[in-house]
């Protein structure tokens, strides 16, 4: 395994950032699926809709249908959250990575490098309206060039 470095965002990592962040959201969609599934109202929605329609039509493919089709618009509804907070920052935050974190004071954005890849992300912006907070607490890392507040 390689060694990891963890080092300040540069441009020339922007692809490589914005494909990460969306393969990390992504990853959520199934556990996501699992939970709705456990879900009580769920269960008895899979469970009621079929046998209603099996009672009333008297189709065993009709009950079976219903079930598949329940299923595939439950992993939709699952997968439409991490979508669409995808979609909202790769067209905010992650757009211009050097405006949304390198450009304020109290921010930052770094980069994990394993092999010569880009295997990790993380951004840090500051808190706005924050609770007053002791001075020794205020400390920022020197990877972006900004001390502890004096």
């Amino acid at each position: 395994m390689a060694p990891h470095h963890i080092r300040k965002y540069q441009e020339t990592d922007h692809k490589r950032v914005q494909d990460l962040f969306s393969q990390g959201m992504v990853e959520h969609i199934p556990a996501t699926f699992r939970h709705i599934l456990k879900l009580p109202q769920t269960i008895l929605v899979l469970l009621g809709v079929p046998i209603t329609l099996l009672l009333v039509s008297g189709f065993w493919l009709l009950a079976l249908g219903s079930n598949v089709t329940l299923l595939v618009f439950l992993w939709l509804l699952a997968r439409h959250p991490w979508k669409k907070y995808v979609v909202m920052y790769l067209q905010t935050d992650l757009a211009d990575i050097t405006k949304s974190y390198l450009s304020a004071h109290g921010s930052c954005f770094w980069v994990a490098e394993s092999g010569g890849q880009v295997a990790g992300i993380v951004g840090a912006l500051p808190v706005e309206n924050a609770p007053p907070r002791e001075e020794a607490t205020a400390a920022v890392s020197p990877l972006c060039g900004l001390g502890a507040p004096r």
